[in-house]
């Protein structure tokens, strides 16, 4: 029996996804300020160019899959056991054919920049990350968030207390961060697995399968036009400047990304929500959108201004040798306003059925940040691809908002403001 969609158990779902997420993204910002402050800025570029390079290289096994399915747990076209079996089945297939790709690409990249090994590692622990995210997509998709946030939670407190054993230790090798983040997920990758057997189910299904295959390249294209837009620039760095300069970016970087776990968390609510009330109810779904988006763009702004405040205090804490961070932090802060947008407009474009044209909006603003970053990395350097993203996240808001008003008449008369 398929429970109702009540003002109440949106909320609670919200309220769950949120502190679950909150607590996490807190967590994995601390643990990536400590493993960067531990390794200096050359060995945690690195680490972040390594991480680049294989959640890049990730998109062929991803699919947008996890996109799709917190669509279809929204839609109810078929059981969530059956899509989330089959999206399952096609990540394990795809991935390990991924790995072996990896192992005979890495050694003929810049070793510097990208040791061979800690690329293996690292697309490893992206491929574990991957499952797990899906595993968790299946308890958003079925409005199960407190579940998520438990594991979410658990999951990285776990990494942190083992990276802070780490630093105990004194260890320097970048390797030996990766493996026990490895062997991280890998537990929380069994316990979330034995969680849904024993609550929503896992059986794949062929035509399944072949119905994801065939409706994923718009998601795959917006999950690769999304990564482009949060971590091309790291990569552009790690190639263009090397591995000092991409440390000293991809701190500030990751605390901003850290930060989009408000508009995250609201979005992964809403999408099945909004998918289901289009469905059913088309002037609660314009009510539920316009006020989402009010929130979100509230919120934004206040990220934005207290990120703005407090970049000293946290490149402060990193130590004398990221001070070049600063710069660049506070010209970031200006994205966690416009991503939040991003997120509430996206939310309704994917429950509209609008998703290839949210991807031509991201495929422009992914073209103009490749361009404009290669053009300006030698020219102005970190700052200047900040100021890249900046622009980038501007036109992706704005396009989206074009589109959710284009398409009024044909869905929902969604606006910002009337």
């Amino acid at each position: 029996m398929v429970r109702p969609l009540t003002r109440r158990r949106i909320l609670r779902n919200i309220t769950a996804l949120l502190s679950g997420s909150m607590v996490s993204q807190g967590i994995n910002a601390l643990t990536l300020l400590l493993i960067a402050r531990q390794l200096g800025p050359a060995g945690y570029g690195q680490y972040a160019a390594c991480f680049a390079l294989a959640g890049f290289a990730a998109i062929l096994i991803n699919l947008g899959a996890d996109i799709w399915l917190l669509r279809e747990g929204g839609r109810q076209a078929a059981p969530l056991s059956e899509s989330l079996g089959s999206v399952l089945a096609v990540k394990v297939v795809a991935g390990i054919a991924w790995l072996g790709l990896i192992l005979v690409v890495a050694p003929l990249l810049r070793q510097d920049t990208f040791p061979a090994g800690l690329l293996q590692l690292s697309a490893f622990s992206v491929l574990l990350d991957s499952l797990f995210a899906t595993a968790l997509t299946a308890f958003k998709a079925s409005l199960r968030n407190h579940v998520t946030s438990l594991l979410e939670s658990a999951s990285d407190a776990t990494w942190l207390m083992t990276t802070l054993l780490l630093i105990g230790l004194r260890v320097q090798q970048v390797e030996t961060y990766v493996q026990v983040r490895i062997i991280v997920l890998f537990i929380s990758l069994l316990v979330a697995i034995f969680i849904i057997w024993r609550t929503i189910g896992i059986r794949g299904t062929f035509r399944t399968v072949r119905r994801l295959v065939r409706e994923a390249p718009p998601f795959a294209a917006s999950e690769l036009l999304s990564w482009i837009s949060l971590r091309m620039d790291v990569l552009i760095i790690a190639f263009a400047l090397g591995e000092h300069a991409a440390g000293l970016y991809a701190p500030a970087v990751s605390i901003v990304n850290a930060l989009f776990l408000v508009p995250a968390a609201v979005h992964g609510v809403m999408v099945p929500v909004l998918s289901h009330l289009v469905m059913t109810n088309t002037a609660q779904a314009e009510v539920t959108a316009k006020r989402m988006v009010i929130l979100l763009l509230a919120t934004g702004l206040g990220l934005s201004l207290t990120l703005m405040g407090g970049a000293p205090l946290l490149v402060s804490f990193l130590k004398e040798s990221f001070s070049g961070s600063l710069s660049v932090l506070r010209i970031l802060s200006a994205i966690l306003l416009f991503k939040s947008g991003s997120f509430a407009m996206a939310a309704i474009l994917v429950a509209i059925g609008r998703q290839p044209h949210r991807a031509l909006v991201q495929a422009v603003a992914a073209i103009a940040n490749i361009g404009l970053n290669l053009w300006i990395v030698y020219r102005l350097g970190i700052e200047g691809v900040a100021w890249v993203y900046v622009l980038t996240e501007l036109l992706t808001v704005l396009g989206y908002t074009w589109l959710v008003q284009r398409y009024r008449p044909r869905s929902v008369a969604y606006s910002m403001v009337k």
